[in-house]
């Protein structure tokens, strides 16, 4: 009986309110206390581009985290979902999300799934339609001499409304948003056809070292074309590319570059998949929470 009581006044004191700034600092710790690699300038940059809420106990500790993001009115992503492990069977995680689930309305949304939290998300509604491969390591740079069938340039500030486009193309929804913040923070690279960018990379500072993503392309060697500068440039340097191709030549390129696959997620939607509306696909994720 005294331990029923116990976690009913945990329950009741427990307050859901928006992440601020202010957060990052608690936030950080609990990305630390489950051993994700997000420093506060990640946390920073997730939450200038969505939106957030913390779970807090009666001096106001942030004790668990949830974020989303709208692309569009019909679609968005969840992430960032961290529940303390004194906290995780008293419910923290689901009034969380039920807070977003208010906060998105009819949105249909995705999720990445951790193993800790896919029982919840199975709970929910969410169904599950593939996985993410995170591949990292340190970089080694590729033998030989990049094919020169594929014509890869530095992106430009004047190639964002067009990346832009097709990330929109390739993901199914619309992340203008999000490209137009990573292009102030991440270098690039483009693939051109008749004056029309039909691939992209980009890849800034993240966690460990650098991130690849989003790369977006036609082909498996033009993903691969995209790649390559940045295996180069950061050859024995700690890199990451998250991708849902589990078969193929994009994930043997990776793993002969170093990059060997360190963890899986599950992906699942709630409502209907968002998928492709041409003939880019997308190969590396901006983060697992952003899709």
């Amino acid at each position: 009986m005294a331990h029923g009581t116990a976690r009913r006044r945990l329950d009741y004191e427990l307050a859901i309110r928006p992440m601020t700034e202010a957060d990052i600092s608690q936030a950080h710790q609990l990305s630390v206390g489950v051993s994700w690699p997000h420093r506060p300038e990640d946390w920073r940059f997730v939450l200038e581009v969505g939106h957030g809420f913390v779970a807090c106990d009666a001096i106001d500790r942030a004790l668990a985290s949830a974020m989303w993001w709208p692309y569009g009115p019909h679609f968005a992503t969840i992430g960032m979902v961290i529940t303390s492990p004194r906290l995780q069977m008293q419910g923290a995680g689901r009034r969380l999300m039920d807070t977003i689930f208010e906060q998105a309305g009819e949105r249909d949304l995705r999720l990445n799934a951790t193993r800790a939290g896919y029982r919840l998300y199975r709970s929910l509604d969410f169904q599950p339609i593939g996985r993410i491969f995170q591949h990292q390591g340190r970089a080694q740079a590729p033998a030989g001499a990049a094919p020169d069938e594929v014509t890869v340039r530095p992106a430009t500030a004047a190639d964002g409304d067009a990346i832009a486009q097709l990330d929109a193309d390739a993901y199914g929804a619309d992340r203008s948003r999000v490209i137009a913040a990573l292009m102030k923070l991440a270098t690039g690279t483009v693939i051109e056809r008749d004056g029309t960018v039909v691939g992209f990379a980009l890849c800034r500072r993240f966690g460990r070292g650098h991130v690849v993503g989003p790369i977006v392309a036609e082909s498996d060697e033009a993903a691969i074309a995209l790649l390559r500068p940045y295996v180069i440039a950061h050859d024995g340097q700690f890199l990451r590319v998250d991708t849902a191709q589990e078969q193929g030549r994009f994930g043997g390129f990776l793993e002969e570059c170093g990059m060997t696959v360190y963890d899986t997620v599950t992906t699942m939607v709630r409502g209907h998949n968002h998928g492709p509306r041409g003939a880019a696909r997308t190969f590396g994720l901006v983060t697992q929470a952003l899709g």
